[in-house]
């Protein structure tokens, strides 16, 4: 038998920066996305409000990210980014990140499942779309992961 392959391309690139989390209840937190911009070669866009991050905090330490992000395009198109996701967070990596530290996503296990939403004409492709997101760069208040198409 073969073994299966998930092919991928490259779609973009997602730059934000992030602030304090306002904690609700004792296990939820939500950041306000304060600047964030998405660069590929077919798409170019900044994050705009409404924009942000509910990420819940499981028991065994693990994030569950819930993320709605409203981009706008160089070229004045409107795209709903919605997203789901997991990030391992072992005692050693949540410590780091709390004390400020900027973490290489080749010591993390953090994947996400965006998906984009437009009627806007030039961009309607982004409607069909399965796409995964790896992280490249996160903490200190930035992150910074790509994206790619699932073929």
């Amino acid at each position: 038998m073969e073994t299966p392959v998930l092919n991928t391309r490259w779609l973009a690139t997602l730059r934000g920066t992030i602030s304090e989390p306002t904690p609700i209840g004792g296990n939820m937190l939500v950041f306000n996305v304060d600047e964030a911009e998405l660069e590929g070669p077919k798409i170019s866009a900044v994050v705009v409000p409404p924009s942000g991050d509910w990420l819940r905090v499981m028991a065994n330490g693990n994030w569950k990210l819930d993320v709605r992000l409203m981009l706008e395009t160089t070229d004045g198109a409107h795209i709903l980014c919605t997203y789901t996701g997991t990030l391992k967070a072992d005692a050693g990596l949540s410590e780091r990140i709390a004390n400020g530290e900027s973490v290489p996503g080749t010591e993390m296990y953090f994947r996400s499942t965006p998906y984009f939403e437009t009627s806007d004409s030039r961009y309607e492709w982004l409607n069909d779309l399965v796409c995964v997101g790896t992280m490249r760069q996160f903490g200190a208040g930035e992150a910074l992961y790509d994206i790619f198409e699932v073929l």
